[in-house]
């Protein structure tokens, strides 16, 4: 990964944001997509693989979560190994897998690029060391926070729908805002590359500390979190598959040099040519035939032709811009596709 600008990380075991994180935001997103410059780079309940650390590495070892080096550096000196899956099929966990970890459930900070950011971490229920987990990046509304995503019970409880199986990561845009409406259209692209670098160093400080299945690394997000999880799909190639709901297209087409899968949803309420615009580029992008077939939950279907790798599902629903009933259940459905046999 590109090498960063300086990071501190500091890290804070404060539990649960109190915040509903709504934060009273508006339906700004259909104002369509912008172009953004800058470079790229890169319900079963089966539990994840088993991870076999690499014996080169050193298990358990004690690593500090405050570095003054690179993006998510650590202490641990535990080497990238690999495991076998319940298909016996081979595959490498990160530096973290067999490494005892150090950064808390709960408040995680860390500074960069002259800013202050924060994200909730959620580990799986009895995290194990030896086992490589997925990790999602669950993203918040413009002029919301964490709070959205982190709570317990409602319809966006995605805590307990993967308690036993992911790794969470709820960030915290800059100014609460994944693009700030208010600000003149002409700052958007460079915010967006700042967001892009912090969750590049929240993806490796991760990794380097927990034991995450590379392979299995996704972005869900609701209206403005979910357009920028179309960024991170599109020019990040970490990320497997996106979920997202009542978003529009905030990059460059031309940008786009990843093809997630993408599990999307818009509400009847909200429909708009935007928002049909962001479905239908992701479809076009897997290379899906505008034809699909009805699948579960009702109101969903699932485009023809797409890519074996990256599946595109589409669920209507009758409310407005929110968050569906149907959205953590299938989403979670969705994601379990690609690791669930693992």
């Amino acid at each position: 990964m590109t090498s960063r600008a300086l990071l501190v990380l500091a890290v804070l075991a404060v539990g649960c944001d109190s915040g509903d994180g709504d934060g009273g935001e508006t339906d700004t997103d259909a104002m369509g997509s912008s172009g953004v410059a800058g470079s790229s780079s890169g319900p079963s309940t089966t539990a994840p693989g088993t991870f076999t650390a690499s014996s080169t590495g050193t298990p358990d070892t004690t690593s500090s979560s405050s570095t003054s080096g690179e993006p998510g550096s650590s202490s641990t000196s535990g080497e990238t190994g690999e495991g076998s899956s319940s298909t016996g099929e081979v595959f490498v966990g990160s530096p973290g897998c067999g490494t005892k970890a150090t950064l808390p459930d709960g408040e995680n900070t860390f500074s960069l690029d002259d800013y202050d950011r924060r994200y909730m971490l959620r580990l799986p229920a009895n995290y194990d060391s030896q086992r490589a987990y997925p990790l999602i990046f669950a993203l918040h509304g413009n002029g919301g926070n964490p709070g959205y995503w982190d709570e317990v019970g409602g319809d966006r409880d995605i805590r307990t729908a993967f308690a036993d199986e992911a790794i969470l990561v709820i960030p915290e845009a800059i100014n609460n805002a994944w693009r700030d409406y208010n600000a003149d259209a002409s700052t958007w692209p460079a915010f967006m590359d700042l967001e892009l670098s912090a969750f590049d160093a929240m993806y490796e400080t991760v990794s380097n500390d927990l034991c995450v299945d590379p392979d299995n690394v996704f972005s869900m997000g609701f209206s403005g979190g979910g357009s920028f999880s179309g960024v991170l799909g599109c020019r990040r190639d970490y990320i497997r598959a996106i979920a997202v709901g009542g978003s529009v297209i905030y990059f460059d087409e031309e940008d786009c040099v990843e093809t997630p899968a993408a599990w999307i949803t818009i509400g009847d309420g909200e429909l708009s040519e935007g928002r049909e615009a962001y479905r239908d580029f992701f479809r076009d992008q897997a290379g899906c035939e505008p034809t699909s077939t009805p699948i579960e939950p009702a109101g969903c279907v699932e485009y023809e032709g797409c890519g074996a790798e990256s599946p595109v599902v589409f669920c209507g629903h009758p409310a407005d811009h929110v968050w569906p009933g149907i959205g953590t259940d299938a989403t979670r459905a969705f994601f379990q596709r690609f690791y669930a046999s693992r």
